[in-house]
């Protein structure tokens, strides 16, 4: 057997950014503001407790410092949401899923369906309050989820899950 390794030039390589990807519903910001807004409201409530109940922390000094702290963390969520957000989107194409994330370190997912060993559809109580869902995509090569699609449309998830577990089902018999 001869080993072949042809050369390939760079304006042969496929230009995947080229693909129309599909932004993730607009609805899940609000999904994404309530989970945040229920895990600063405890943290809210577990300060204010230490602050009452525990009498050398009531200095002023130190509820102004962790009070701004609390803001500026409030602040940095509400900008990591509303960037971010512009950013998420996915595509579906013949041969794989591409999925793109990240304001500050952007990254660019791109799973085959050759690879794909497991895919999971999840939605949560907000979330299907709103009619939105999860899909996420485990490949052989990875024990962790490789991609989790958020913000899809509870119908356009199931969709997207039946498509992709049938280009699983037909890797597996080739």
């Amino acid at each position: 057997m001869k080993y072949e390794n042809s050369f390939i030039p760079h304006a042969e390589i496929p230009q995947y950014a080229k693909v129309n990807l599909q932004p993730i519903e607009a609805s899940y910001k609000k999904v994404v503001y309530i989970n945040w807004a229920i895990g600063y409201f405890v943290l809210f409530g577990v300060l204010l407790a230490l602050f009452i109940l525990i009498k050398p922390l009531q200095m002023s000094w130190l509820i102004i410092s962790v009070a701004i702290v609390f803001l500026l963390l409030i602040s940095i969520t509400i900008a990591s949401i509303e960037i971010g957000f512009k950013n998420k989107a996915w595509a579906l194409r013949e041969k794989d899923i591409q999925f793109k994330k990240g304001w500050l370190f952007q990254s660019t997912h791109i799973i085959p369906f050759v690879k794909v060993q497991h895919c999971e559809l999840v939605s949560g109580p907000i979330g299907r309050k709103y009619g939105l869902a999860s899909i996420r995509i485990n490949t052989a090569a990875s024990n962790n989820i490789d991609i989790i699609i958020n913000g899809l449309k509870q119908e356009t998830a199931e969709q997207l899950k039946a498509f992709i577990m049938e280009k699983i089902e037909v890797y597996e018999h080739q």
